[in-house]
């Protein structure tokens, strides 16, 4: 009898012919989990969102990624694309890598809206006319930039007359942070002393720009040469919101009162060249791609059709070359958090540049 019982179990066992419990979950479903990276998530969290406790136990994953399941979500995304992206930028052989940073979980790089950078485009077409009529309006400057032109390596960041990288937060006034930070160096090279110009001001009262929503920077260079100059950031604080009454009883900084300003030649790299020896140049570029919005180090070296249109404004600070030629220095206005110490690097590239980085140009000059 014995022996007939254990037959029966060995038959059980290696055919299929008697049915299976099915109340036990098959093998190959334990791994399916709703939030497959809470771990991750759990921990971009404690780093980026709110630091907890060394000796505070872990949670239960999952049941955290439930309770900020819209954000989960996005995160999930972008880890994915960010492993995805390394993974090809290394089987290119390419210099440059992204990370998580803390807008992993909140930046969706499909909706334009989550992404605090300018909601409309700027129009090629016109910043290509603007400087062609500035070069016949003013030919000597043009011709001044030819100078010292062969100069290999030059960084605004080696000069201690740049500000240091500044936070935008969640609005998108980096045009404005652009304007300051630009007009800033050029207030230092004149022996005038500033810590902090007021993008605040901008964002409510240059009423030809669309405060956290956008704008371009020579409407704001515009407006500071309109009110004779700009005050600080001491007497009218930067608060990251749009819609406030502007305030213009404030006293102006003393060299603020900038007189003229000039573009720069799109497309041409030596004219951008040439210019960011002059002074920082505000720039703007493409950033709704994973390239940009989460850069860790070395060289942007991608394809330009990668890019549609262009949608932020950051600071060009000088360039320089490696093994592969010659790439822009690029500060932007997200954080020393963000890329390397808030600062990252872009191939020079021909024609509009990589991430549409040689469009648009503008700096003072008087």
């Amino acid at each position: 009898m014995y022996s007939i019982f254990l037959l029966f179990l060995y038959f059980y066992s290696t055919t299929s012919f008697f049915p299976k419990n099915p109340f036990k979950q098959p093998v190959q479903l334990l791994s399916m989990n709703k939030y497959e990276f809470s771990k991750e998530y759990f921990e971009f969290y404690v780093k980026f969102k709110q630091p907890l406790l060394l000796n505070t136990d872990a949670p239960d994953y999952d049941i955290f990624a439930k309770k900020h399941e819209k954000n989960y979500f996005i995160f999930e995304k972008n880890f994915k694309n960010i492993q995805e992206t390394n993974a090809q930028l290394k089987s290119q052989n390419n210099t440059f890598s992204v990370e998580i940073n803390e807008f992993a979980d909140t930046v969706d790089l499909d909706n334009v809206f989550t992404q605090n950078i300018m909601n409309y485009d700027i129009d090629k077409t016109q910043a290509s006319k603007n400087p062609f009529l500035k070069m016949v309006r003013n030919p000597i400057h043009f011709l001044k930039k030819t100078v010292n032109n062969n100069i290999k390596r030059f960084s605004w960041n080696d000069t201690g007359l740049l500000s240091p990288v500044k936070n935008q937060l969640s609005c998108g006034s980096c045009w404005a942070f652009s304007t300051t930070s630009c007009l800033e160096t050029f207030m230092r090279k004149q022996n005038y002393t500033v810590e902090r110009l007021s993008e605040q001001e901008l964002v409510d009262c240059s009423d030809k720009n669309s405060g956290c929503n956008g704008g371009l920077m020579h409407l704001a260079f515009d407006y500071i040469i309109d009110n004779q100059g700009i005050t600080t950031n001491d007497q009218y604080p930067y608060n990251a919101t749009t819609g406030l009454k502007c305030l213009t009883n404030k006293t102006r900084a003393i060299g603020s009162n900038m007189q003229k300003y000039a573009f720069t030649i799109p497309e041409s790299v030596q004219d951008l060249k040439s210019s960011v020896l002059q002074n920082p140049v505000a720039i703007a570029l493409d950033a709704g791609n994973v390239y940009f919005r989460f850069y860790k180090e070395g060289v942007i070296d991608v394809p330009q059709n990668v890019s549609k249109s262009i949608n932020h404004a950051v600071l060009l600070v000088g360039y320089d070359y490696d093994e592969k030629g010659m790439y822009w220095i690029i500060q932007n206005s997200w954080g020393e958090q963000w890329g390397d110490k808030g600062f990252c690097k872009i191939r020079v590239a021909p024609k509009e540049g990589v991430l549409l980085s040689q469009v648009y140009g503008v700096y003072p000059i008087e």
